[in-house]
């Protein structure tokens, strides 16, 4: 098999340390393709997803020289993903012969490749035709991208700080969060979908007119090679705000923004009412206080619309955050905030059992809109009041 050239998109990586990774990369392949026929039978695809896919994988400078800086997403295309276990055996032999590669599988059914969704499914179209061990799988979708999935990306990175072992105080303001915000803009630029890859975004109109270019090629250096994060916390916090207004199609404003969360139908769906969730919650949690009580009150009015059928396992939670008054939120901070991060995190474990699904093709939700334009917003206003 020829060694694909997993850098072939990479902004800033060099020579000297693409070598090493494509060397450890080919061991890592004779490996996927060794334990896919074991462990999944020789009809198994086992294709890229995430960065590789995309050929910008990120390095780490080390001591002894460069490594793989990504983590490895795998796609294994069977014909009965509802069985995990094979799945599992395969991911196990990867992670136990490479513990150095994170690798993730996701099981994705013949039948539901050509219904693939979202930057997962932008990602798997980009190199299916070039699968790590396997046949090439048949009609693999090439998904559109819009502002739904702007928005999907954008709250994947906010949602961090809700996993069950996110410390206390983590924040969300890391480069990927920055890298998304930039993206989710650019794809409402006039080429369809905007760059599929972080590297394209130097060059995207879109993108370096919420960002200047020297800002956004420095982000996609900084991912590129596993650096510290160049922006200040509250620049990124701004990019997201202005980001999540374009989205919504209003002026980018604390005001505009709010007002457009205000705006919402009655029984969405949970993974619009998610997005929404943490949008809100992302402005009590790190806005400026003058603006906490209005984001509470649309945290209020967006838990309130969020259909209770589409809830499985938190209701309690979501039932929990309805009762919390607007007005609690003006009073303090620490304890609020707790129970805030509580109640959200408890709501993202049934976001991500529809949204994985949605995305792998399996269980389309098709009342998933995505960000809808508020009615009479002001998009002239450009100050955050």
């Amino acid at each position: 098999m020829t060694t694909p050239d997993w850098f072939s998109h990479s902004a800033t990586v060099p020579l000297r340390a693409r070598q090493p990774v494509t060397r450890h990369l080919a061991d890592y392949a004779c490996t996927v393709d060794k334990q896919a026929r074991i462990h999944l039978g020789e009809g198994a695809s086992i294709c890229v997803s995430g960065s590789l896919a995309r050929g910008e994988p990120a390095v780490r400078r080390r001591r002894a020289g460069y490594t793989l800086g990504s983590d490895v997403d795998l796609v294994a295309v069977v014909d009965n993903p509802g069985d995990p276990a094979p799945v599992e055996k395969f991911t196990r032999a990867l992670l136990e012969t490479h513990p150095d590669i994170d690798s993730t599988v996701f099981a994705v059914g013949c039948r539901d490749v050509g219904r693939v969704a979202g930057r997962f499914g932008a990602d798997l179209h980009l190199c299916a035709d070039r699968p790590m061990a396997g046949p090439v799988p048949a009609g693999v979708a090439n998904p559109p991208i819009g502002p739904r999935e702007g928005l999907e990306g954008l709250t994947h990175q906010l949602a961090t700080i809700y996993c069950p072992d996110s410390p206390l105080r983590a924040t969300p303001w890391r480069i990927k969060t920055a890298l998304e915000a930039v993206r989710a803009v650019a794809c409402l630029g006039s080429c369809p979908g905007g760059p599929q890859r972080y590297s394209g975004l130097v060059d995207d109109p879109m993108a370096c007119a919420v960002l200047n270019r020297d800002a956004v090629a420095e982000l996609v250096r900084a991912r590129e090679h596993s650096q510290p994060m160049p922006l200040t916390d509250a620049r990124t916090y701004d990019l997201v705000l202005t980001a999540a207004a374009q989205l919504f199609g209003v002026a980018a404003t604390h005001r505009d923004l709010l007002a457009a969360l205000h705006t919402i139908p009655a029984c969405v769906h949970l993974l619009d009412g998610f997005q929404r969730t943490v949008l809100a919650a992302t402005v009590i949690l790190y806005g400026p206080t003058r603006f906490r009580r209005a984001a509470a009150s649309a945290l209020h009015v967006t838990v309130a619309a969020i259909d209770r059928d589409t809830v499985p396992t938190a209701l309690d939670s979501l039932n929990a955050l309805a009762r919390i008054s607007p007005v609690d939120f003006g009073r303090g901070t620490d304890r609020p905030n707790r129970v805030l991060r509580a109640h959200v995190q408890g709501l993202r474990a049934d976001y991500y059992y529809h949204l994985g699904p949605h995305n792998f093709g399996a269980r389309p939700v098709a009342n998933y809109t995505g960000p809808t334009s508020a009615v009479g917003s002001i998009a002239g206003r450009q100050k955050h009041g």
